[in-house]
């Protein structure tokens, strides 16, 4: 009915979560690609199922939750003196108290508050706490690729999409489709977020080299150390298989 209400026409998306089949899923995507609003998504029916209404749905099949937990958004506690990343941590550290594998729990960008380093190990070890030992539905949303890698060690349990989208080849414009898409995305796109808010084009192109400058330091610290890597399988064969497996991540 609020679809009917409030928009002309709307991208309808699956989920597929299963206690005994995916019961975590990452998704990742472009920046304004729509994860939030298909995370709200799966709260809201969830909810509105608890409550014994009709769900927008063309079919869904749902079980009954003993708790739907949400982190999402970034925001401090001026009054009690707790900065953005405080906030985040203690929420998510009472999720995790209370959730069971009867639970729902949806975490949007967790670790965003810290650096990348601390971000990305923080998030990592909470995915995987609450996918091996709470056991609970999972769906994460992260800008972190290398988060997904609990995927290749579980992929009858851990599901990895991304928001879909096109990006023009000579132009570099990104245009979102906002449908769910099986695979992970490797670039948040902010670039095309901030020609969309109206950057000069001056600040763009400075942003555009930097990112470029970035990205070619990142590849050659990874093919220096591949190239070290290298050296030693040659001594240890064996090892091979790792050293292919490095570098599909690129």
């Amino acid at each position: 009915m609020v679809e009917h209400l409030l928009l002309d026409s709307y991208v309808p998306n699956d989920v597929h979560l299963s206690t005994d089949r995916i019961r975590t899923m990452f998704l990742t995507g472009p920046n304004m690609g729509g994860k939030s609003s298909y995370t709200k998504q799966i709260a809201l029916i969830s909810i509105i199922a608890q409550i014994g209404c009709y769900v927008p749905a063309t079919s869904a099949k749902l079980g009954l939750l003993d708790g739907i937990y949400t982190r999402m958004g970034a925001f401090d506690n001026i009054i009690s003196g707790l900065s953005t990343f405080h906030v985040e941590m203690s929420e998510t550290s009472d999720i995790i108290k209370q959730a069971t594998p009867k639970s729902l729990v949806i975490l949007d960008e967790l670790g965003r508050g810290s650096s990348e380093i601390d971000g990305m190990a923080i998030a990592g070890s909470a995915v995987r706490y609450f996918h091996e030992d709470i056991k609970c539905l999972t769906v994460f949303v992260t800008h972190y690729p290398l988060l997904t890698d609990l995927a290749k060690e579980l992929p009858e349990e851990v599901g990895t999409y991304h928001m879909g989208f096109m990006e023009d080849e000579s132009s570099k414009d990104v245009t979102f489709l906002y449908t769910v898409t099986q695979g992970t995305a490797h670039k948040s796109y902010g670039l095309n977020v901030a020609r969309l808010a109206g950057l000069p084009n001056e600040v763009l192109s400075r942003a555009r080299e930097k990112a470029d400058e970035i990205e070619n330091t990142v590849r050659e610290r990874q093919l220096r150390r591949w190239a070290g890597k290298t050296r030693e399988f040659i001594r240890h064969p064996r090892d091979l298989e790792q050293l292919l497996e490095l570098a599909g991540r690129v």
